[in-house]
């Protein structure tokens, strides 16, 4: 039988192609726009660089190993094992692997799986999340963290979760906040920071809806318009099949919805640390 494709997987690979290609940046996560940083698609690459260094100095002084829970690109994990760390990664997507793999160059470890079924005999000083806790089920995330981290270990969060606002949101994703507090006290586990950069974080979205709009929008109509006046019956068939599919779509990326106001509405980008008791 063949493996079904995870949608939120294929997105992340197409995110990391975008990237690359049109803003030359092999980060797979949002911009912190520190300081005044304009929300330029220009600045994108140097507000992902001051997030990896936000990231990078909250780690507790004596951390030495560190499991990355979905590590992207591999960027990170790169950057943590030229400051020292001893690093392991877990990932389920094949093709973020292939390219973290090559990053790393055999200095970090890569599981590919999630890190739900993740197994190991190894213990960590830290198990860091970054825009990776919300894929996974918060009963799960943090006893299984705390498996696998050394005694007085640390788990680093850093992810946006959803505000406690009725209705349909325009922007996908994240954990519940009012669970995520209800649920943190039954953990054995101390919060030694807890920092809110939704407003510097915000400004990713902005860009995003930038390069949906003035870049693949217009993509996308030409490459349809082609395909009808080439293929009229065909799409006339494809268009049918599929349109509430093609409407939900371009209704979520190509309305104008999804900017940096509706990301700091609905989202809550929190940066934490937590300590194991």
């Amino acid at each position: 039988m063949a493996k079904k494709v995870d949608s939120k997987e294929v997105g992340l690979e197409l995110g990391f192609l975008v990237f690359k290609f049109f803003l030359k940046s092999e980060y797979l996560h949002y911009g912190y726009f520190s300081d005044g940083l304009e929300a330029d698609v220009t600045n994108l690459n140097e507000a992902q660089k001051r997030y990896s260094e936000l990231i990078f100095s909250n780690i507790p002084e004596g951390v030495k190993t560190i499991l990355d829970v979905g590590c992207g690109s591999g960027k990170m994990a790169q950057q943590l094992t030229e400051r020292g760390y001893d690093v392991d990664c877990v990932s389920p997507s094949v093709a973020l692997n292939k390219h973290a793999a090559k990053l790393l160059e055999g200095k970090a470890e890569i599981s590919n799986t999630k890190f739900e079924n993740y197994e190991s005999a190894k213990k960590y000083d830290l198990v860091m999340f970054s825009e990776s806790f919300q894929y996974i089920p918060i009963d799960e995330s943090i006893p299984r963290a705390l498996n696998y981290l050394n005694e007085g270990g640390h788990i680093l969060i850093a992810d946006f979760f959803r505000r406690d606002i009725p209705g349909r949101h325009p922007i996908g994703g994240g954990h519940d906040w009012k669970k995520w507090e209800e649920k943190l006290p039954n953990f054995s586990v101390e919060m030694l920071l807890e920092k809110d950069i939704t407003e510097e974080t915000s400004k990713t979205i902005d860009i995003v809806n930038q390069l949906s709009n003035e870049v693949i929008a217009p993509i996308w109509k030409s490459v349809f318009l082609l395909a009808e006046d080439r293929f009229p019956l065909l799409m006339k068939l494809v268009k049918w099949k599929y349109k509430k599919k093609f409407e939900k779509m371009e209704k979520k990326h190509f309305t104008n919805q999804r900017t940096g106001a509706n990301f700091a509405k609905y989202k809550k980008y929190i940066l934490c640390l937590l300590k194991a008791k």
